[in-house]
């Protein structure tokens, strides 16, 4: 019966994420269509961090709540997974256009997304105690490429200076921002719970579990929005959507929890023993990196590919569970 209810507190969970997510979501996208951010950067960051509220609320409840910090670490992952597998397999089999993006989407996201799980697979190799200066370390990498995002901006703005401001009523969109995070901030935390407690019923490690269900749930937003973005064309949002998601998964996600934990109770200490699943990562990074490197663009037999590869790896994780 408890594994049952766990189990529907978790769809009912997802659920909510998915709702509330998808209202969030557009708001955050309209505020920067408001602030006149060119299409990469608002992918890369509002809508970025818009779908990746989730997957911060996650690790930030994990830590302070619960004391689990690995199941942060392992939902960031395997989000960071499926997003980068399953949103741009699906998104190039619905594209009206071919998937083709932009050199600066290619090189600015995709090589910030490669230092991010190279940082990450470092500090969970060399590091069993996270202290103050990892959470500096990882939120000084994304104030780098923050830089780098408000440098762009600045230089669309000058080219695009007479372009007509889109009608936008910007305080009804930031207090509708607030309320929705809000309701997904509840939302997440039973989410957590629930993830927890079916770890300890089924005697499954919560990094599996957090990196399989918890992951999926949590990924929602990130597909809508890229999805849509592919639909209506706009491919280099729905690219940088997907690496500005995962960039402030790992940097954002993980180094603000962490620093707001060592700012009240101090280190917190590591028990990551998966860490096939951040080589894995690392490995699936560097092949969709090398596929958008080549020609700029990735094919519909790629994608598939993408696809394929993402239920192997989740096989494999599965597996993990059983041994």
């Amino acid at each position: 019966m408890v594994l049952i209810l766990n189990i529907l507190i978790i769809l009912v969970m997802s659920i909510v994420i998915f709702y509330f997510g998808n209202i969030f979501a557009k708001s955050s996208s309209k505020i920067g269509d408001y602030f006149k951010l060119p299409r990469s950067v608002k992918g890369a960051t509002f809508d970025a961090i818009a779908s990746s509220l989730p997957e911060l609320f996650v690790a930030l409840f994990a830590v302070i709540f619960f004391h689990k910090f690995e199941v942060g670490i392992g939902t960031i992952a395997g989000s960071a997974l499926f997003n980068l597998l399953i949103i741009p397999g699906i998104c190039v089999l619905i594209s009206p256009v071919v998937f083709k993006v932009s050199k600066k989407v290619v090189s600015r996201e995709a090589i910030f997304y490669l230092v991010a799980v190279f940082v990450l697979l470092v500090l969970l190799l060399y590091f069993k105690s996270w202290g103050f200066g990892i959470a500096i370390v990882l939120l000084l990498i994304y104030l780098v490429y923050t830089k780098e995002l408000v440098s762009h901006s600045r230089k669309y703005r000058k080219e695009h200076q007479k372009d007509k401001k889109e009608e936008i009523k910007i305080f009804r969109e930031i207090t509708i921002f607030f309320i929705t995070m809000f309701f997904i901030g509840i939302a997440t935390y039973f989410l957590t719970k629930s993830t927890i407690n079916l770890s300890e019923i089924l005697k499954i490690s919560p990094i599996i579990i957090a990196f399989t269900i918890t992951a999926a749930a949590t990924s929602v937003p990130d597909t809508v929005i890229s999805v849509v973005n592919a639909k209506k064309g706009d491919l280099d949002d729905a690219v940088s959507n997907v690496f500005g998601s995962n960039i402030f998964d790992i940097l954002v996600g993980l180094g603000l929890p962490l620093l707001i934990y060592n700012i009240f109770v101090g280190p917190v200490q590591i028990n990551f023993q998966n860490i096939e699943i951040i080589l894995g990562l690392l490995g699936a990074t560097i092949l969709v990196i090398y596929f958008f490197a080549e020609e700029e663009k990735l094919t519909k037999k790629q994608g598939l590919f993408l696809l394929l590869l993402y239920l192997v790896f989740l096989a494999y994780v599965i597996f993990l569970s059983f041994i």
